[in-house]
């Protein structure tokens, strides 16, 4: 994975930034989780995913729109993974005061977009919750991409199943390791793990996981090795088709909001 060539926040100077900030550029800040995979992936998962997404997506855009990429903010909420060695994780409130500090930061430096590019599901609620203070308090327009959500097309040939319920060290997660990362998965400790969903998906009509009506969770709630889904199944192939759709959507969310018109939001 190579993240040399993406234009980081960092490598800039003081007056470089403020000139970023005058062209309108957008800032992105990527975060994602170091946490518990199961013995098949390691800790880093989402953070390599999450850096993966981007780079691919960088790729496919030229130098506009013009856009600046904050120093990622690996650890956040990961407290549904807390009681498997190596997890990190904050207190929620520790990560949204992280977040709205940094909001603040690039409010202060003159941006007025901001993009939060989320590779792991435990960040989704702090992300709303600072994505709309910002947007109160520092007059930010604030978009949200969180890979995960976005649908997949059917000739990838995922099942729905697997798209359902394989929250988490799953086939999705694991053949995009292969891609980006494989010499740091152990394919020979993947495996086809159940999802206490599955079993609800029998027996309730609505309440799961994650859905219309949706229960918090720990994740040895969902299965006592701490992930689901059928990390077997995982390809190389497949996880490079994953990277490419997704980064696609990426792409798009970088330029629509560089693209947004700001007179169109309240004074």
């Amino acid at each position: 994975m190579d993240t040399e060539s993406l234009p980081w926040w960092q490598t800039l100077t003081s007056r470089e930034i403020a000139a970023r900030a005058g062209r309108g550029a957008v800032a992105i800040l990527p975060l994602s989780a170091i946490e518990q995979h199961g013995p098949h992936l390691p800790l880093e998962t989402d953070h390599r995913i999450g850096l993966g997404l981007l780079g691919a997506a960088h790729a496919r855009l030229g130098e506009e729109p013009a856009r600046l990429i904050l120093p990622p903010m690996c650890v956040a909420t990961s407290n549904e993974h807390t009681g498997f060695p190596g997890t990190l994780t904050l207190r929620p409130e520790t990560a949204l005061d992280t977040l709205r500090d940094l909001g603040h930061s690039v409010a202060s430096s003159g941006f007025r977009r901001l993009l939060l590019v989320n590779s792991h599901g435990g960040n989704t609620a702090i992300c709303d919750l600072a994505a709309l203070e910002l947007r109160q308090q520092q007059g930010l327009l604030v978009a949200k991409h969180h890979y995960f959500l976005q649908p997949l097309p059917d000739d990838l040939g995922i099942p729905a199943r697997e798209q359902r319920h394989g929250l988490h060290g799953g086939q999705i997660e694991t053949a995009m390791m292969l891609a980006l990362a494989p010499d740091r998965v152990h394919l020979d400790a993947a495996a086809n793990t159940a999802s206490l969903g599955e079993t609800l998906a029998d027996t309730l009509e609505h309440l799961e996981p994650e859905g219309r009506v949706a229960f918090a969770w720990m994740a040895r709630d969902l299965n006592p090795a701490g992930v689901v889904g059928n990390a077997g199944a995982a390809t190389e192939k497949l996880g490079r088709a994953l990277v490419a759709h997704y980064a696609e959507s990426l792409a798009a969310a970088i330029r629509d909001t560089a693209g947004f018109d700001l007179g169109q939001l309240a004074p």
